[in-house]
């Protein structure tokens, strides 16, 4: 009973930790979750948790992807998040802009306007023909507040106006217009302006104030009145806009700066009826594809304080596809054809099939086809809804035939009326020198697309007869070229030649110019006992021991003008060889502490390390016999793919070095100088080989601490210290050190590393001068794995109710 107990006590808080951590975050498998099944509400949570942890949208939707939620379904959530952000944002700027006052405009409008390019909008590319000016972050509709005063602007309240009066008589004064439509002004007192434009209101001030500037009526004196500030508005735009409402404008607004604040139309929304109302009255009717595909903004004309704009839902809409230089859905008006439809897609496109236009129609149950013949085009009338596609032109030709191989100019040419072969030879500039005079042949097309071959008498052809045949479409003529019916032959030379390798066999070609092809003999060539190896085509095959090859030789001579003139044959491989009394010099190197260093050439393939050491004059005192090394040439090919899989494998228990010794090209032999020196001759003394070199070091007392320690250093060298010592002077191993792997360089290049009596009792190999100390880094374990830990943990709790199951 005790253990049913505490096994249903840790089922229980075992599920209730799940479960929490199951509301708290996103689950860790979502391979089965829809973006459809998670609602506004838990994505503004997810996206709230997210930002607590400092995510951005980004990086959340990369950690949903890799917890198995698929691409579509990831991008159709991030699409939802930034809508979501999008109208929280919307929500608050439209907040800010309607508690605005609207008063001073100059340098406000683009921070007061909620639509600018700053805001964030998602790139959504749409297909309905004019929405991408008014959803392009590019594009700009704003008033221009600092263009020249338009002189049929109506003066209104709250506008402030600049008078100058200069010539024979200099006055300046900005004027306030009430909100009765009154300005005073110095001298002629209160004057009202309302509803005059510029223009008018400029003869209005000239006239009351000519008796108190009298120049004016001379022109002596000239008045100028401009705009000082401009006032706001207040715009109403209703029906289908993306953004409806109520917007606070410049005065200097047009009817486009209004559509392009509220969005534009929506995607159901017209573009070519929007009604702008004044007074409860229609004013215009505009049609935006004047604009887009004109540049005509007769409908832009200037707004006015509570003007109205009405964008009414489109009546017929169609869809086109395909081979146009301009694919989308477009309005079309009740007058218009198909052919105008075309015009606004910009028509088609060079490579279109313009003879037939297909499309979808709906109908009063279902939908139909539509077949229109190209010509027709003008003539038809679509339909809301229609759905038209312009396929691409076949790829065929109607007028092509082939010609290839031994002419001059090979290609495709077009089928003239009544061509013969002569005819299409003579396009191509005739027969070359190499032409096969057996035969041609031409591969022709039948009309059900099979293939037929006929063969072609060039020797008739080339005696002047004609061949009578007449060329179709399509036919492909190929006239073969000597070359192209045997192989291409090829004869080698190899040894002590100084461009080995194989060479393009030509008819007559001899041993003398083969070997001047390969650029000559080699210095230590000899030109005794040359072979050649040639093919066999008697070869005996059923008897054992039978020769393939006819070895051919002879002694030649070096000089190439005294070399016998052998013709050779296709696929001849010559040998030459070299002189077996003829030998290089081989040279060692030696430096550092001894009398002489240099590089010096032995005297036999036999000379020893000793003899070296004598010949450069003996060793100096301040020489280190036990750090002396010889350095030899790496000559043997290594399998590096096999070597980096070794050093992967004790990665862990080596430096950044490793990588560096695939691609050393020596190698270190250790050597121990000092017996060499005492026993020259012996098995220790080495027998040289080229490249060698003899490094002998200068005396060093330091010995050097490195890898995972504290304190990297260098150390005196004291002879009773052990390994353990100098660490200790180092400041000891890091956390990350692994101290029992810890292993020492001599100056000559040996190593060596702690060792374990019986596994247990270390055993540190000595110290000497010049000495290399390394702590190499502990293993890393890799990182706990969350979602590794939820299934462990669901399989201790499928365990737990399994044995609770069964006790009961």
């Amino acid at each position: 009973m005790k253990f049913m107990k505490l096994s249903k006590f840790l089922l229980v808080l075992l599920l209730g930790i799940f479960w929490s951590s199951v509301w708290a975050q996103v689950p860790t498998d979502l391979s089965r979750v829809r973006a459809s099944q998670i609602t506004d509400e838990q994505l503004q949570q997810y996206i709230r948790e997210a930002k607590s942890r400092g995510l951005s949208l980004d990086e959340l939707q990369v950690e949903l992807v890799q917890r198995g939620l698929p691409r579509s379904e990831a991008d159709e959530l991030m699409l939802r998040a930034h809508q979501l952000e999008l109208s929280s944002d919307r929500g608050a700027d439209t907040a800010k802009g309607n508690n605005r006052s609207g008063r001073k405009y100059a340098g406000e409008y683009k921070k007061a306007n909620p639509f600018s390019s700053d805001e964030l909008i998602i790139d959504r590319k749409p297909r309905l023909f004019g929405a991408e000016m008014f959803s392009s972050q590019n594009l700009s509709f704003e008033p221009d507040l600092r263009m020249a005063t338009p002189r049929d602007y109506t003066v209104g309240p709250d506008d402030e106006l600049q008078l100058n009066i200069y010539g024979e008589n200099i006055s300046q004064q900005t004027l306030k217009v009430t909100p009765e439509g009154n300005v005073t002004v110095r001298y002629a007192g209160v004057i009202n302006l309302n509803g005059l434009t510029i223009e008018a209101a400029s003869d209005l001030l000239k006239t009351r104030l000519t008796k108190y500037y009298p120049a004016l009526r001379s022109g002596k004196t000239k008045l100028q009145l401009t705009l000082a500030t401009v006032r706001s508005i207040r715009i109403t735009i209703i029906g289908a806009v993306n953004r409806p409402g109520t917007y606070t404008l410049p005065s200097v607004s047009s009817f486009y700066n209004a559509l392009y604040v509220s969005g534009g139309p929506a995607e159901n929304g017209s573009f070519r009826n929007i009604e702008l109302l004044r007074g409860n009255k229609l004013l215009q009717k505009a049609d935006l594809y004047d604009f887009l595909i004109r540049g005509n903004q007769t409908a832009n004309i200037r707004l006015q304080d509570n003007d109205v704009i009405r964008v009414p839902f489109a009546k017929l809409l169609v869809t086109i596809n395909g081979q146009v230089n301009r694919p989308g859905i477009f309005e079309v008006k009740e007058n218009e054809s198909l052919a105008d439809v075309f015009e606004f897609a910009g028509s088609f496109k060079s490579k279109a099939f313009r003879a037939r236009v297909t499309g979808n129609r709906y109908g009063v149950l279902e939908r139909e086809v539509l077949d229109i013949a190209g010509d027709s085009l003008a003539f038809f009338t679509p339909e809301n809804g229609d759905e038209y596609n312009v396929d691409s032109l076949l790829n065929r030709f109607h007028n092509r035939v082939l010609i290839s191989g031994a002419v001059f100019k090979p290609g495709q040419y077009a089928l003239d009326p009544a061509m013969t072969l002569e005819g299409l030879i003579n396009k191509a500039q005739g027969l070359k020198e190499d032409v096969f005079g057996g035969s041609a042949i031409i591969v022709r097309t039948r009309k059900n697309l099979t293939k037929e071959y006929l063969t072609i008498d060039l020797q008739r052809m080339l005696a002047g007869a004609r061949s009578g045949i007449l060329l179709q479409k399509e036919d492909s003529v190929h006239i073969a070229s000597i070359f192209d019916l045997r192989d291409t032959t090829v004869v080698a030379i190899n040894g002590a030649v100084r461009q080995p390798g194989e060479f393009r066999y030509e008819d007559s070609l001899t041993l003398r110019a083969l070997i001047i092809k390969a650029g000559g003999f080699k210095d230590e060539a000899t030109a005794s006992g040359i072979e050649i190896s040639r093919r066999k085509r008697d070869v005996l095959i059923n008897q054992v021991g039978s020769e393939i090859v006819d070895i051919i030789k002879f002694d030649g001579d070096r000089d190439l003008a005294k070399m016998p003139d052998i013709v050779l044959k296709p696929f001849d491989i010559v040998s030459i060889k070299e002189n077996p009394f003829y030998k290089r010099q081989i040279s060692v190197k030696i430096s550092g502490e001894v009398l002489m260093p240099a590089t010096y050439s032995l005297r036999t393939r036999e000379e020893r390390l000793s003899s070296i050491i004598q010949r450069s004059g003996g060793l100096l005192y301040t020489a280190n016999i036990r750090g002396a090394k010889l350095l030899r040439q790496n000559k043997a090919k290594v399998d590096t793919s096999e070597v980096r899989r070794l050093l992967t494998v004790i990665k862990k228990d080596t430096t950044d070095i490793r990588d560096s010794a695939v691609a050393k090209v020596t190698r270190e032999v250790a050597i121990d100088l000092a017996y060499i020196i005492k026993h020259p001759g012996s098995e220790d003394d080495i027998v040289l080989e080229d490249g060698d070199e003899l490094v002998v070091p200068r005396t060093n007392n330091m010995v050097s601490v490195n890898g995972e320690v504290f304190k990297p250093l260098d150390i005196m060298y004291e002879k009773r210290k052990s390994i353990r010592d100098y660490i200790s002077d180092a400041g000891g191993v890091t956390l990350s050190g692994k101290r029992s792997r810890t292993f020492i360089i001599y100056a000559n290049g040996r190593s060596a590393k702690i060792r374990h009596v019986l596994g247990i009792f270390p055993r540190f190999p000595p110290v000497e001068p010049g000495s290399n100390i390394f702590v190499p880094e502990r293993p890393k374990r890799s990182d706990f794995d969350v979602a590794k830990g939820g299934i462990l943990i669901s399989a201790v709790t499928a365990l737990i109710t399994a044995v609770a199951l069964l006790t009961r």
